[in-house]
């Protein structure tokens, strides 16, 4: 069957690249940066949280752009097109990146209030606008949405990292639900660009993944896993086990898993 568009090709479903497109988050210290890189091959690891990737230790395939000690003009290199020059980094046929990772879009949505803050008048520290809270959103979701895009066109996964906010109760305290630290409407607009949003949290030094809302948190959502029986399990990931970094549990098992199943709903494990 050929369709023909002006402009743009259509091609067969089947034939489409698949890729993986996620936000993890939960509280600190859950192991999400180590999760995160247990995704496929060469990492290259975008940083805003000052001492962020130490918990890797030295990992050859993991790559970092450190840029958490730039303050707020670091917001000035995301507002293009192709922010880092990511593109040509991407098609490198040489020195080849498979996997991009943003950690975190907390600290990164940080930067960016200040950087609202310096741009609205009248707005401070103490008592940011508005205006200064609308940059925010605009900025961090101009910044997620470039890297999404440039990654999708290459076909290279891409995770972002978030972490835990506050629990939001109503006026009487009690519990509502706990959401990502973002602010705004922003854990509501980013996991509309993704394709995985998981939650990760520590029990008793085991941890536990949520792929649909629930315990309280919210957002969460799959297209990986079938979670008609149940949506959660415990993660058997181990970075420091013998087949590290990858192994049981990592995200490279899961995406190798979905590959395998023609990428059709896998069981939750």
């Amino acid at each position: 069957m050929e369709i023909n568009l002006t402009g743009v090709e259509a091609v067969p479903q089947e034939n489409m690249t698949h890729r993986l497109a996620m936000l993890l988050w939960g509280d600190a210290g859950t192991g999400k940066t180590t999760l995160a890189c247990s995704a496929p091959g060469n990492k290259l690891l975008i940083n805003f949280d000052p001492d962020g990737p130490s918990s890797l230790g030295k990992r050859p395939d993991v790559h970092v752009v450190d840029l958490s000690g730039e303050g707020h003009i670091v917001t000035n290199k995301f507002q293009t097109d192709d922010p880092l020059g990511l593109s040509r980094a991407l098609a490198d046929k040489e020195n080849v990146i498979d996997t991009v990772i943003v950690d975190s879009t907390t600290s990164y949505a940080q930067v960016a209030t200040d950087a609202g803050i310096a741009a609205t008048k009248g707005a401070t520290v103490m008592r940011p606008s508005p205006g200064a809270y609308g940059a925010r959103n605009n900025l961090t979701l101009r910044m997620v949405s470039a890297i999404n895009r440039i990654t999708q066109k290459y076909n290279k996964h891409f995770i972002i990292i978030s972490h835990e906010a506050p629990p939001t109760v109503d006026s009487e305290g009690n519990l509502l639900y706990i959401s990502m630290a973002l602010g705004g409407s922003l854990p509501q607009s980013i996991p509309l660009k993704l394709s995985e949003v998981w939650y990760i949290q520590d029990i008793g030094g085991k941890r536990r993944i949520l792929v649909r809302p629930g315990r309280t948190r919210k957002p969460m959502k799959t297209r990986m896993f079938d979670t008609s029986s149940k949506s959660e399990f415990i993660s058997p990931y181990d970075q420091f086990g013998k087949d590290a970094p990858y192994g049981a549990g990592s995200l490279k098992s899961y995406i190798e898993e979905y590959k395998a199943n023609d990428y059709e709903k896998i069981k939750v494990p």
